[in-house]
């Protein structure tokens, strides 16, 4: 019961964080332009607020993947590094995929032989499985750490923490439409 609690009011004030930081994003009376320019093509932490959130979410993940499993103190230091290793692949995979796919698009824009686009779109399946074996094989590291019953926990752990975090950004999202109108 007393676990329940504090996860609840952990939730609880992450919310509080983030309707505070969209409430802090506008002037008074409304949103401002001259102290919030709109935003360009936001990358995950183009602006320090975006960092703060991430850092956040990314210890509350680890928190409560700690407690799901009930880690111990050797399973999480062996565990965390491997975690941080598979998003710093796939942040490093996205900024390398957004920069095919700008250059198969601009292969198609100047209408290039067929030759160079199935070459470019070769070079960018490839790279994706690449990118899958290099996950999937420290994926496989950390299953090998964790008992059956902490791997399956591992696996609905991260199927319903990225539902959570999705339907509390939408909320947040519609809050911030509603507080800017």
């Amino acid at each position: 019961m007393r676990k329940k609690n504090i996860k609840t009011l952990f939730f609880v004030l992450l919310l509080s964080f983030f309707a505070f930081s969209l409430y802090a994003q506008h002037c008074p009376g409304g949103p401002c332009e001259k102290h919030n320019p709109p935003p360009e093509e936001s990358k995950p932490f183009d602006t320090l607020e975006n960092l703060k959130i991430w850092r956040l979410l990314e210890n509350l993940k680890m928190w409560q993947l700690t407690e799901e499993l009930n880690l111990n103190e050797e399973q999480a230091g062996k565990i965390f590094p491997k975690l941080k290793k598979i998003r710093e692949l796939k942040e490093k995979r996205k900024e390398e995929r957004e920069k095919e796919i700008e250059k198969l698009s601009e292969l198609l824009a100047k209408k290039a032989k067929s030759e160079e686009i199935k070459k470019q779109v070769e070079l960018i399946r490839n790279n994706d499985k690449k990118h899958q074996s290099e996950c999937e094989k420290i994926q496989d590291e950390i299953f090998a750490l964790l008992t059956p019953e902490q791997q399956a926990k591992y696996l609905l752990f991260h199927i319903g923490f990225e539902g959570n975090i999705k339907k509390m950004l939408r909320k947040m999202k519609g809050w911030q439409k509603d507080f800017k109108k």
